[in-house]
């Protein structure tokens, strides 16, 4: 009888799994593969099907639709589709068979990137059901998206019926950016009217391209997914889709480092550097820095003969691939000009099609800058806005289905009339009645979905939606200021100012370069960086610090400050500035003191290199001159002057225990004329979150002895409320052990290294 235990234990376990194969799942978002086989399995019971897939055709368990089908009894799998790069993912182009027999189910495969790049009758003929699972990126030049809509088109020719099963965009649901393809510049890496971004998962193409193709057409949404989704945050392992791009890195990269086709400016290391021969790799990465690009720091790195940079994307929420890309295009010919590629009505080049357009090539040839040629397309870009909205099928809220989702062939509408557009994230309840969509719209059967809330697309030519705290601004929002004690003369602008320098009454701040924007009130003389007068014999000063604001706990640090009537100085990360600029503009109107604390207070970042580390000063140090018009020059280093943690992340090419970046970075500031400040008190509350103001209080209680001068580390970050709620209590006690208070000041750079 033991011997027929195991075999009952399998029998069990067996009957344990439902017949489409799926599991007990706990990824935040269900794919379509998941949501077809666990809720909508009767649209392919019975049924001989075709599978358009690759390797990325997984569920969330990341079991193979192909195997899922095979096993699944009441479907029959007859033919497999392959996208470019083949079944597997790994054929190179040119190499990829026409057609072969699977190894293991021998069935046949087709390959859709040769010859053939629309199945024929022949290839359709013994299915009634073609499905497509296929992982897209979300650039329209990005092929998977032309094998669908060829797919669809010969569906349609043929009588059959098409089902997508829907999966995440990987760059979000928000980013839509781009020149808008026009109809003689359409090709295989261009098959419909779409930016070269679009923000849409590849269900909602399907619907966008079946306005035009009108297959009978059903989409099987995602559960759970949301539009402001990352891709991160849906628990899914990522499955590379292609050699060229093996991670999600190099999927951010692609469209903002390889949009130079037919130039010199190219791409390496899987679409995360950019650069072209005979450029200047520091001044490129000077330029782009300077730019302001949402999520993104420049490195600058030379490549043999090639000088380039390379991107640390370090916020993938607000990145802008394409505008990045117009950049790095534009700033490479403004340092080495080199010939546009430009087509005539006869011969379109490659440049043009990977645009989409013919317009960019003109503007890159007369030197526009960046600013101007993104803004050229801002018309049309919001044209395609407007349009999208009807075949968005999610929102904010985390995607419910009800039912696939049926974009049903051949309907239209009566003259005059415009068919109502499906909120996104929400799907008609079946048995109810409503006006008849146009052809492609978003629908399940025998339905029709209400109108879209307004505000579900951007605006022409912006990101949507708002930056979130911690995000970075737009680029062309910098304007210098002149330097301290020059006068202009008339008709003239005044030149950039020195670090932390303010810009003096009577002059007026240099015009903008061109598509880049004046903030507001940037003619107004900048109050200048209080002075902290030098301690007189037996005098003790206490320096108030805090750093990595602001947040919304720095108002109630500055509430609390100007009850006391005492001032304190502020170090900035230039992340957390872009929706807090009020906040610093009263901080300096009230009299406190502004310094640099880098821009993405990112270690692995900053500690890579001496230029890796200035790059990302500067760029925080920008945003500040922006809000405040000065330039600060004071600067606290993340972990302070003594950090051992730089050790870490250092380059090993380049540093050692020896020779360190940390000293590399202190003699580089100080021939910049930076000056850095330590602490020698704390009150603890970088170690933890989890603090009480008690504790901080105490921390401070516990170091404060006789010392002549204290530098107080504190910090105003959003999760440092107790810091704030301890505040009273250590102005109170430093003022019963004799303190005055007074702001860190360039003037007097004594405190510099007190640690």
């Amino acid at each position: 009888m033991k011997k027929f235990i195991p075999f009952l234990i399998l029998a069990l376990i067996l009957t344990m799994i439902p017949p489409g194969g799926s599991s007990a799942n706990t990824a935040a978002v269900q794919l379509g593969s998941d949501v077809l086989f666990d809720r909508f399995h009767y649209l392919i019971e019975g049924k001989k099907v075709g599978l358009i897939t690759n390797q990325t055709g997984v569920n969330s368990q990341g079991m193979s639709t192909i195997d899922l089908l095979r096993r699944d009894r009441s479907v029959t799998l007859t033919a497999l589709f392959a996208p470019e790069y083949g079944l597997d993912g790994k054929a190179q182009v040119g190499n990829q068979p026409e057609i072969f027999l699977h190894p293991v189910y021998g069935i046949p495969v087709y390959g859709l990137y040769g010859s053939t790049r629309q199945p024929t009758a022949e290839m359709l003929e013994h299915f009634d059901t073609l499905l497509v699972d296929l992982q897209d990126i979300g650039s329209r030049t990005y092929t998977y998206i032309s094998t669908l809509k060829y797919a669809m088109t010969a569906a349609k020719e043929q009588g059959k019926q098409v089902i997508v099963l829907d999966r995440p965009n990987p760059l979000g649901g928000t980013i839509v950016e781009g020149p808008v393809l026009e109809k003689p510049y359409e090709s295989f890496i261009g098959v419909d009217e779409l930016p070269l971004a679009h923000g849409m998962t590849i269900g909602e193409i399907a619907l966008f391209f079946n306005r035009s193709i009108g297959a009978d057409l059903y989409v099987v949404p995602m559960q759970g997914y949301t539009r402001t989704m990352l891709y991160q945050e849906t628990g899914l392992s990522w499955v590379p889709g292609s050699p060229h791009l093996p991670d999600l890195a190099s999927v951010y990269g692609y469209m903002a480092t390889g949009l130079g086709e037919g130039t010199p400016v190219t791409q390496a290391d899987h679409f995360t550097w950019v650069g072209a021969e005979g450029i200047d790799s520091v001044k490129y990465a000077d330029l782009m820095n300077g730019s302001l690009l949402p999520g993104v720091i420049f490195l600058p790195e030379k490549k043999e003969k090639a000088g380039g940079v390379r991107l640390h994307i370090y916020d993938p929420r607000s990145f802008n691939p394409v505008k990045t890309g117009m950049y790095a295009l534009a700033y490479a010919r403004q340092l080495q000009p080199f010939p546009v590629p430009l087509g005539t009505d006869k011969e379109k080049t490659l440049f043009e099609h990977v645009m989409g357009t013919s317009k960019i090539g003109p503007l890159l040839a007369q030197g526009k800058s960046p600013q101007e040629i993104v803004d050229s397309y801002a018309e049309a870009l919001g044209k395609f806005t407007e349009l999208r909205k009807s075949f968005l099928i999610y929102g904010d809220a985390p995607f419910i289905p009800t039912e696939a989702i049926h974009s049903q062939p051949g309907a239209t509408l009566p003259p005059g009339t415009t068919a109502p557009a499906p909120e996104p994230g929400t799907v008609q309840p079946p048995g109810t009645t409503a006006p008849v969509p146009q052809p492609g719209m978003a629908q399940p059967p025998g339905t029709t979905a209400p109108s879209p809330q307004p505000g579900t697309a951007q605006p022409p030519g912006t990101m949507a939606p708002a930056p979130q705290p911690g995000t970075s601004q737009p680029p062309g929002t910098i304007t210098p200021a002149p330097k301290p004690g020059t006068a202009q003369p008339p008709g003239t602008t005044a030149p950039s100012p020195k670090p932390g320098t303010a810009q003096p009454p009577g002059t007026t701040a240099p015009a903008p370069k061109p598509g880049t924007a004046q903030p507001p009130g940037a003619t107004a003389p900048a109050p200048k960086p209080p002075v902290a007068p030098a301690p007189k014999p037996g005098e003790k000063i206490a320096y108030l610090t805090f750093d990595d604001g602001p947040s919304p706990v720095t108002p109630h640090v500055l509430d609390t400050l100007k009850k006391y009537q005492v001032k304190a100085t502020f170090f900035i990360v230039g992340r957390h500035v872009p929706g807090n600029e009020a906040i610093l503009k009263r901080a300096v109107a009230e009299g406190h003191a502004i310094g640099g604390h880098t821009y993405s207070h990112d270690y692995q970042v900053v500690y890579k290199s001496t230029e890796a580390f200035f790059a990302d000063l500067e760029k925080g140090n920008q945003l500040i001159e922006k809000a405040i018009g000065t330039k600060p020059v004071l600067f606290r280093y993340p972990g302070g002057s003594t950090n051992t943690v730089s050790l870490k992340y250092q380059d090993p090419k380049r540093y050692n225990k020896q020779k360190t970046v940390m000293s590399a970075i202190k003699a580089e500031a100080n021939k910049k004329g930076y000056i850095f400040i330590d602490w020698n008190v704390t009150n603890g509350d970088a170690r933890s979150n989890q603090y009480t103001a008690q504790q901080a209080l105490a921390n401070i209680k516990q170091q404060v002895k006789s010392q002549k001068e204290i530098v107080v580390l504190m910090h105003d970050a959003s999760t440092k409320t107790p810091t704030a709620q301890a505040l009273p209590e250590v102005i109170t006690f430093l003022k019963s052990k004799g303190y005055r208070f007074e702001v860190i000041s360039p003037d007097r750079p004594t405190v510099s290294n007190v640690k």
